[in-house]
């Protein structure tokens, strides 16, 4: 019998949203000491440039007030 993980379920989940091309980056780049920073310390929970661009890119006929 196979048992099954939070490592399963999350590899499962990452590979489904990446078949519907979502991009996945490993976390711990985006900290604050990482990689890639995208965020100023550990207890930013949202990205918030990488939220903006996405309601931009998915809202264009919205007004930038509105957005």
């Amino acid at each position: 019998m196979t048992k099954i993980n939070e490592s399963n379920i999350e590899d499962f989940a990452i590979q489904l949203l990446e078949q519907q091309g979502y991009e996945y980056i490993y976390a711990p780049s985006l900290a604050h000491d990482g990689d890639n920073p995208q965020r100023s310390s550990y207890e930013d929970v949202l990205l918030n440039s990488r939220l903006a661009e996405a309601v931009e890119r998915i809202n264009p006929d919205v007004p930038f007030a509105a957005r």
